[in-house]
């Protein structure tokens, strides 16, 4: 069995060109943010400051406690003008289902004697 002959390396560039330099080292990556926002270590916290304030839900509570459906009325438009605000819906419902268990819990109360 005959072994084959290595070619010979013979080098690809000529002899007056400078050899390629080493590539440099890729850069560690970092934090990932946003240009233009806030370098602040909530982001999302800053994306709702600007919202306006939410409505009160004190409206809700007296008009649940007066006559019960316009506590639904108001605990709907509230919900509604605080969702447009970017706020968060769920206050005056849980107002109006919290004043509504009372007032049923003190009726039950005080009619079973």
């Amino acid at each position: 069995m005959t072994a084959p002959i290595p070619y010979a390396q013979y080098p690809t560039t000529p002899p007056w060109a400078e050899p390629q330099a080493d590539p440099a080292p890729a850069a560690a990556p970092g934090p990932h943010t946003h240009h233009g926002r806030l370098l602040v270590r909530f982001p999302e916290e800053m994306a709702r400051a600007a919202r306006p304030p939410a409505p009160s839900w004190a409206p809700v509570v007296f008009w649940t406690l007066l006559l019960g459906v316009p506590g639904v009325v108001s605990a709907v438009r509230r919900g509604a003008e605080a969702r447009r605000g970017g706020n968060e819906r769920y206050p005056y419902w849980i107002a109006f289902g919290t004043v509504l268990t009372a007032a049923v819990v003190a009726f039950l109360a005080l009619t079973t004697g």
